[in-house]
């Protein structure tokens, strides 16, 4: 009776530790992989009840287990632990699009530093948004909803059932979250067009005025002043953002 209980714990393993390596929070590159081990084997351990009462009504805990049913089974799991990663990853998609679209106008995009999912490198401004983004989503506990629909989908997808996954429109998400990112960077986008608008009339008045040396810093206040006096619209349209998404994906179930 051993055999049952270790394909169910390799199952969950499957689908717990692949929703980690995609996690955007704890899956970077610049998070230690015992880190990410420990948090696999942690929510295993946790949702292993779960796993093994959906594997108490499968075919997979009766009978003699092919490896192609069992590479099929991983598969699954597999498939199933990234999809929910990916869909933890779009609530700070609009945080970095903003962020990447205010850097382009204000012309701050050479300044790429490490970015607060660690999976590469991004502009301050998307780097500082997605931290904002990121200390919102954890003090509103929405990391906490997502650990309740991983639980979940033990019970709804359960393994050694049939090839069954979520039926979510993630392309439709994927679109969702670049237009919230955009309707994020619009208000410090249109003070950027001001301010041009306003050198273009100050280089046509006084042609000998160094459109170069004037606008360039001067680009860069104005974003900075209007980040810092935006801030409250800022994090209210993350959160609006966020509701948005839980809604969509429908995480509130």
């Amino acid at each position: 009776m051993i055999e049952p209980f270790v394909l169910a714990f390799v199952l969950t393993l499957a689908r717990v530790g692949t929703f980690v390596h995609f996690l955007p929070l704890l899956g970077g590159s610049n998070v230690p992989r015992t880190v990410k081990i420990g948090l696999s084997m942690a929510l295993t351990v946790l949702f292993f009840e779960d796993s093994m009462l959906a594997l108490a009504e499968s075919r997979l805990a009766f009978g003699t287990l092919t490896w192609f049913a069992f590479a099929l089974a991983m598969t699954r799991e597999v498939l199933l632990g990234g999809i929910f990663g990916f869909a933890l990853g779009l609530f700070l998609v609009p945080a970095r699009v903003a962020g990447e679209f205010i850097a382009q106008e204000s012309g701050l995009t050479f300044a790429n530093v490490v970015t607060a999912s660690g999976d590469g490198s991004a502009s301050p401004f998307a780097t500082l948004l997605e931290l904002l983004a990121s200390l919102a989503f954890f003090t509103l506990d929405l990391h906490h909803i997502f650990l309740t629909v991983l639980q979940e989908t033990f019970r709804h997808y359960p393994i050694g059932h049939a090839f069954a996954l979520p039926r979510w429109d993630l392309v439709h998400a994927g679109s969702v979250v670049q237009e919230m990112g955009l309707l994020l960077a619009a208000p410090v986008a249109l003070c950027l067009f001001l301010t041009t608008v306003v050198l273009a009339l100050l280089t046509r008045a006084a042609p000998q005025l160094n459109l170069y040396s004037i606008g360039f810093p001067l680009r860069v206040l104005v974003c900075l002043g209007a980040m810092l006096l935006l801030l409250p619209q800022l994090l209210n349209g993350l959160v609006g953002g966020f509701a948005q998404l839980v809604t969509l994906l429908q995480l509130a179930r």
